[in-house]
């Protein structure tokens, strides 16, 4: 049977929940039931505002004390997605919002990152564990020698760390971090198999590939950006594809807008852009994979698609010097790349805001002035783009 796509948005206080029903089974299930044989699985996707810690902070007890509020309000979207059935729920990248604050306190991090991913595993596994329900979150981490990983945290029915992953595919102002080493896929008697991707991850299709390879019935992308580099329906796109391509289902939790649940048919069963709203369906983890040609069908088709790829003539995804990169040379250090979008974070965006209010304010020469400089500091960078288009309104 074909999914079937009903939409409903309940609205419950300022926690908006966007459901739609997933493959429908002949028997109705008590919902604290986990054998997905007997029903569906119902997964989230949490889109929580911008809230973001500031990066002028630097006592330890300050930055804590704004982890507590912002771990609060992912509390009650966690408690939301609880009370309405939800099995597995993902927050995006950076959960707790300390990307900025890192940027800006670097030598800080072994002091703080511990504290504030401890209170968050603790914190999010307290409801897991009330409403016996999965859930996907994310920060940085750092380890005894002082290296900083991207890491996803995949949390159990009971609350508990089942396993986590560290980031492996990063862009050039985040390789002065640690990367994976490779695509661990956790087991489940209802989900399946488990995989987890952060952002610049889904950019790369061999990333979804490993993980498709190694069992994962299910990824989970918590993001702060897209699967492509372009506008916001090719990003939609590419993540469609990357579940059809595998024959998986993605579930995509993004910062404020853009979170989804695609299909492994690449078909999007549910969307939203409701800040701090939860995106949610109900999905068969091992079914929907329907699928064939004119010469032989499938009720699973990831039983000829992995059988049929040819590894043998594959060796040029793995090596570390393509042809390409001969043609294109590098034009920026990952050092410089890091140093502007630290800048960027921080100070750059202050200056920014500072320069946006003189043009307001039409005191136009000094805004002028202020942007020009913005565009010699943070060459490449979002301050630098949007600053030439102030420039050129200015000039008209």
């Amino acid at each position: 049977m074909r999914l079937i796509h009903i939409a409903l948005v309940l609205l419950a206080s300022a926690t908006s929940i966007t459901y739609v029903t997933g493959r429908q089974l002949d028997k109705c299930v008590d919902p604290q039931e986990t054998n997905s044989a007997e029903r569906p699985m119902r997964v989230g996707a949490a889109q929580p505002q911008r809230r973001l810690v500031d990066y002028r902070l630097t006592a330890r007890s300050d930055v804590l004390a704004e982890v507590e509020k912002s771990l609060e309000k992912l509390e009650q979207i966690a408690h939301k997605a609880g009370t309405a059935g939800c099995d597995a729920l993902a927050f995006p990248e950076d959960t707790l919002g300390l990307g900025s604050w890192e940027a800006g306190n670097p030598a800080s991090l072994q002091n703080v990152l511990p504290g504030a991913v401890k209170r968050m595993l603790e914190g999010l596994g307290q409801v897991a564990a009330k409403y016996h329900m999965y859930i996907v979150c994310c920060s940085d981490t750092t380890d005894k020698d002082g290296n900083v990983w991207n890491t996803a945290f995949f949390l159990g029915r009971d609350g508990k760390e089942i396993g986590r992953y560290h980031k492996v595919n990063m862009p050039i102002h985040e390789l002065y971090k640690k990367r994976g080493d490779g695509f661990p896929v956790f087991n489940t008697p209802d989900l399946g198999g488990v995989g987890m991707l952060i952002c610049y991850d889904m950019v790369f299709p061999e990333a979804a590939r490993c993980l498709a390879l190694g069992g994962a019935d299910i990824i989970f992308n918590p993001t702060l950006g897209g699967a492509a580099f372009g506008d916001q329906e090719l990003n939609r796109a590419a993540f469609r594809v990357r579940a059809a391509e595998n024959f998986v289902y993605i579930v995509v939790s993004k910062r404020g807008s853009g979170s989804m649940i695609v299909s492994p048919r690449g078909d999007v069963l549910a969307e939203d852009n409701e800040p701090d709203g939860i995106v949610m369906a109900d999905i068969d983890p091992f079914g929907d994979r329907e699928g064939g040609d004119a010469m032989n069908h499938q009720k699973d088709m990831r039983a000829r698609l992995f059988r049929e790829r040819w590894p043998a003539a594959f060796a040029m995804l793995t090596d570390p010097q393509p042809p390409i990169l001969n043609k294109v040379p590098e034009v920026i250090t990952i050092e410089e790349a890091a140093r502007i979008s630290q800048g960027a974070l921080t100070v750059g965006e202050t200056r920014f805001k500072e320069a946006a209010a003189m043009l307001r304010e039409g005191r136009v020469e000094q805004a002028a002035r202020a942007f020009e400089k913005l565009k010699a500091d943070y060459p490449h960078t979002w301050i630098d783009r949007v600053a030439r288009e102030r420039l050129r309104t200015i000039k008209r």
